[in-house]
């Protein structure tokens, strides 16, 4: 890798962790491409280099996040396909819960802009593919209820998080409702024979 090319990712490092701060400090809305620039220390039009809008540094969070949780359920599956999910989705949970405002601000672009909201649902598709493959050697009748069921426990978790101030931490709110949807069901209880003197007697 040659020089240009080291001092290009370079910029492109601080850009994100520029653009990554003042989400989490002051929100979607209130960020700028402006601000995001002067903070990296970069001339505006630099970020447009390396970034086509505000929005893709977020689609690049939810690769981040949704990568993290692919190599958590490839590292569990030698536990076998149950740890396998669990781990899937408490990553998730894990990169999401490091910062609510963070979220927040990837909660807003996906819910106004379409083309984040698309990149979102093929990153997040990508996850929910191993959650069927890996549910389905657990409840193979039963796989894509169970997967859609992870997937939908940690949105609505994350959804929780992030509207509430006072919400416990992600994972938290995660760990019940993963481990009730992994449990196994119960056993119908068996049907006893009526007692001898209740049966109905044979006609000879």
């Amino acid at each position: 890798m040659n020089a240009r090319q080291l001092a290009a990712d370079d910029t492109r490092r601080r850009l994100y962790v520029a653009a990554v701060a003042l989400f989490a400090d002051a929100g979607y809305h209130a960020t700028t491409v402006d601000a995001i620039a002067k903070r990296a220390g970069v001339a505006k039009g630099t970020f447009f280099v390396h970034f086509a809008t505000k929005d893709a540094v977020l689609v690049d969070l939810v690769r981040k996040q949704t990568a993290v949780a692919r190599a958590a359920r490839t590292a569990a599956l030698v536990h076998g396909p149950i740890a396998a999910l669990r781990a899937t989705v408490l990553a998730l949970g894990a990169e999401a819960g490091r910062s609510r405002e963070l979220s927040r601000a990837v909660l807003a672009a996906t819910l106004e802009n379409p083309a984040v909201s698309q990149d979102a649902d093929d990153l997040f598709g990508l996850v929910l593919a191993d959650l069927m493959t890996d549910a389905r050697a657990v409840r193979p009748h039963d796989h894509e209820t169970l997967a859609r069921g992870l997937m939908g426990a940690y949105l609505g978790a994350a959804f929780h998080f992030t509207s509430s101030r006072t919400a416990p931490g992600l994972t938290e709110l995660l760990v019940p409702l993963v481990d009730a949807l992994l449990r196994p069901p119960l056993a119908l209880e068996p049907r006893h024979a009526p007692p001898a003197a209740h049966r109905p007697r044979r006609r000879s």
